[in-house]
């Protein structure tokens, strides 16, 4: 039976490992399937839809078509494609979202979870009343975290602090589009702090 372990657990590697991810950035295009109202990444002969960010609706993207008609606002401000799905991020809420045709679900911490699972989930609900979280790490080691908001607050002008910690992406995403991704070096604290001084804390012990 011992022999198999290895095996199963390098077969989870390799389905995670052939995972693609592919960023949307503003003037990319992506492909729209209209019968299964779906997305795809772009390839030409296909419906074609462009990404523009409009910074007088909150920085939300908007997909138009060749002719400039707006098709879709969406309500994230960063999209990739996790395989077949296409994923959005809105770094004011902290949340996910998946995109089908002209509409939106919010991402539960489950399905979050298996987008990145190498990262260990901490939902805002779980810090306290003083906006701290308390966490175990080694002196000489570094643990990835992804914080998830699940509340109505909001975090536009917040920031993570020290800016070390805002993790650089393995898969293929740009650094820093991701707000919530953060590594936590051995025990510093790392803190998510807002211009004027409210501020989240991870309390590293």
């Amino acid at each position: 039976m011992k022999k198999f372990v290895p095996l199963i657990v390098f077969s989870l590697f390799c389905l995670t490992a052939a995972f693609a991810y592919t960023e949307v950035l503003e003037g990319d295009k992506v492909c729209y399937d209209k019968n299964s109202a779906s997305y795809t990444p772009y390839n030409q002969g296909c419906f074609a839809l462009v990404k523009k960010i409009n910074a007088g609706t909150g920085n939300y993207s908007e997909f138009y078509d060749e002719n400039g008609n707006l098709f879709y606002m969406s309500p994230s401000s960063y999209e990739f494609f996790a395989g077949d799905r296409f994923i959005g991020f809105n770094n004011d809420e902290l949340k996910f979202y998946e995109i089908k045709g002209k509409s939106a679900t919010l991402l539960s911490k489950e399905d979050v979870g298996k987008l990145f699972g190498d990262y260990e989930i901490i939902l805002i609900s779980n810090f306290d009343k003083n906006k701290k979280y308390r966490m175990k790490n080694s002196l000489f080691k570094s643990k990835k975290i992804l914080l998830l908001n699940d509340t109505n607050r909001t975090f536009h002008k917040f920031f993570v602090y020290p800016e070390s910690s805002r993790n650089s992406l393995a898969k293929d995403l740009k650094v820093g589009m991701i707000k919530s991704l953060i590594t936590v070096y051995g025990k510093k604290n790392v803190r998510l702090k807002h211009f004027g001084g409210d501020e989240f804390e991870i309390v590293v012990k």
